[in-house]
């Protein structure tokens, strides 16, 4: 089957294209890929309603596709999901959304219902890309959800919980862990905290602590040291805002959520508030944040608080806030750019580099530009 389709697709060459012909071709591909992909789901869920005995769709699609067993057991879910979710199925062979856009909005039909997932999120998948628009749905179904199924998940997800140790193949020492999302979060707080102080140590900003020790060692180190020092050890460096257990708590629904759109219930909200430190931020009607702008070189303290709370991560793909910097989007400060709230973005550090590279071949074209 689809034999005549293979040798057309062996037809297609990228010899001699102009860079609007490529991206032509590749968006064709695309909407090709998504539709293959629609097909693929179907067949998937028909194959687990056979009910005559055989392997089901998972154990099917690793057999035959040989993908892995996460991937093959993701297909099998957001193919289950996909069966009550017209305008997602549609949009999916449509070549409007991708794989990933599907799964992420079976994902929240499983939290919430197929009918109220589908409608209120198939239509806006196609605006953002896929990473974007996984937060967005998450967020979505953390709004929607029923407290007594967060409970529930979050009870599900502690009980999953687990830690392996093993030695590879160069003798080194390997350590995995899956953890719920509440101590996952405060690990990674206090992993980063301890970085951040390892990152001051080897030379911060006014050297080049990249050459003391590459940042997946200083992150190894870093761990290393939580582990193994004393448990009462703090360091003296208050840590960065980006560094903080920030659960976002809007007044008005009640709806507790991490900034990736995690819920968080009521009982995990409870206990956290005994610690927590509470920092209202003030939002306008249209979801602008007011009160908070200071014309300063680095973003401020209160500064990256509201961003954090405003942006939850990286404008452009999405990254957590801890892998982001306080971008200048109105421009750049060596071009008269303004550090004031209104004027700055997260944006992760691949993204931030992407975006001043191309800001730095504007200004360079610019400059061989002759005179008027």
């Amino acid at each position: 089957m689809f034999t005549t389709e293979h040798r057309s697709l062996n037809t297609v060459t990228t010899a001699g294209l102009s860079r609007a012909q490529l991206c032509d071709l590749l968006d064709g591909l695309h909407r090709l890929e998504s539709h293959v992909g629609e097909r693929r789901l179907a067949v998937l869920a028909a194959i687990d309603d056979l009910g005559d005995g055989g392997l089901d769709a998972t154990e099917t699609s690793r057999s035959i596709t040989r993908r892995s067993r996460r991937a093959s057991e993701q297909s099998a879910k957001t193919a289950t999901q996909l069966k009550g979710m017209p305008l997602t199925r549609a949009a999916l062979a449509e070549g409007d959304i991708s794989g990933e856009h599907a799964a992420a909005v079976a994902d929240a039909a499983e939290r919430t219902s197929n009918e109220d997932a589908d409608s209120a999120l198939a239509g806006i998948a196609a605006a953002m890309p896929a990473d974007l628009f996984a937060r967005k749905a998450r967020k979505w179904t953390t709004a929607n959800e029923p407290e007594d199924h967060k409970e529930t998940r979050h009870d599900r997800q502690r009980e999953a919980r687990e830690c392996i140790t093993w030695s590879d193949a160069n003798g080194m020492f390997c350590l995995s862990t899956k953890l719920d999302p509440v101590t996952g979060r405060q690990i990674r707080k206090a992993l980063g905290q301890r970085v951040d102080t390892l990152w001051h140590a080897d030379g911060g900003r006014e050297g080049t602590p990249d050459e003391v020790r590459s940042p997946e060692q200083r992150r190894s180190d870093a761990l290393v040291q939580l582990l193994l020092e004393d448990p009462a050890e703090t360091t003296a460096r208050k840590p960065h805002p980006k560094r903080m257990f920030i659960v976002h708590l809007n007044a008005h629904t009640g709806v507790a959520e991490f900034t990736d759109g995690e819920p968080v219930p009521a009982s995990v909200l409870e206990a956290l508030a005994l610690d927590a430190e509470f920092v209202g931020v003030v939002f306008g009607t249209g979801g602008e944040i007011l009160h908070l702008g200071r014309s300063v070189r680095l973003a401020s303290r209160a500064q990256w608080i509201a961003l954090i709370a405003r942006d939850r991560g990286c404008k452009s793909c999405g990254s957590d806030p801890s892998q982001c910097d306080a971008h200048h989007a109105g421009g750049d400060w060596r071009d008269g750019g303004k550090t004031d709230i209104d004027m700055l973005e997260l944006q992760c550090g691949r993204d931030h580099a992407l975006i001043h590279q191309h800001d730095s071949d504007r200004r360079r074209r610019r400059s061989r530009e002759p005179a008027a």
